[in-house]
């Protein structure tokens, strides 16, 4: 199943068409994209099984919006590829970690993203994220997967001078307005070629700066999960970036940070892509 919002309604994204769930459904399904993940994700699924009617709406004439517009937690995870960790020359810590993007910074896959004013460190960082669609506390790696909704790409924009200030306040350096895109539909695991080994790519205005696979993940998807719910219990809904790959502006030689009109395309295999344009506040 691949589930967008489209204007703010959910909607099935099939071949580049929207087809808005609660019309297809006749109102058996909500037309809010967090209530159809948090308590209708199956009836969701099943609509999907039996196909779609009507052409729907070509994707690129509706504004899609994030497809989790209000998680109740944005979980990301630090130094999580391997090759990031050598190329930032950093230890591989001994726990996941962890930090959090505000809801205030979710983005969709088209938006724009707004860089603070006098800022010239943003940076991109291209990223698998998962959604939580099963409630859990102490999950089993060998359990993890049945807890996920599905996979969106992700960028998890970062201001590095403001990450790197103050004590490490990676929080607040990555949750600047707009600085979460993601998207473009929370596609179900059983749509993907292998949910643990896709393909990753980040460009700006046209040249390739990150191209990986999610296979060179320190720590995966169940692991993860496996870790955040021996801590907290995790609920439907919410969403985790789960790191980026080698590539990113700070670590280059020279430094590649975003500038205004830079186009960042994020591409995620069997997921789908971002397209987010950078501009000045």
């Amino acid at each position: 199943m691949r589930l967008a919002n489209a204007d703010g309604r959910a909607a099935f994204l099939v071949d580049g068409r929207v087809h808005d769930l609660a019309e297809l459904s006749g109102g058996a399904l909500p037309s809010d994209p967090m209530a159809v993940v948090a308590d209708h994700w199956e009836e969701a699924r099943a609509w999907w099984a039996r196909g779609t009617t009507g052409d729907g709406v070509a994707a690129d004439v509706v504004h899609l919006r994030a497809p989790v517009p209000r998680p109740g937690a944005v979980f990301a995870v630090g130094i999580n590829y391997r090759g990031h960790a050598r190329e930032t020359g950093a230890e591989v810590p001994e726990l996941p970690a962890i930090f959090t993007k505000y809801q205030q910074s979710i983005n969709g896959p088209c938006g724009d993203v707004v860089g603070p004013a006098g800022e010239d460190t943003v940076d991109y960082e291209a990223e698998l994220a998962f959604v939580i669609g099963k409630a859990g506390r102490h999950i089993a790696e060998s359990d993890a997967l049945d807890h996920v909704a599905g996979y969106m790409a992700a960028q998890d924009i970062s201001c590095r001078r403001v990450q790197r200030a103050a004590g490490n306040q990676f929080s607040m350096g990555k949750s600047y307005d707009s600085f979460c895109p993601l998207g473009p539909a929370i596609v179900s695991l059983d749509e993907l070629p292998d949910p643990l080994d896709l393909a990753i790519s980040c460009r700006v205005s046209g040249e390739l700066l990150q191209d990986a696979r999610t296979s060179d993940l320190i720590r995966n998807v169940p692991e993860l999960i496996a870790f955040l719910s021996s801590v907290l219990t995790l609920q439907p809904g919410d969403v985790c970036l789960t790191g980026t790959p080698a590539g990113v502006g700070v670590a280059r030689t020279p430094q590649r940070f975003l500038r205004d009109g830079d186009v960042i395309e994020t591409e995620i295999e069997g997921v789908g892509r971002l397209r987010n344009r950078c501009v000045s506040c």
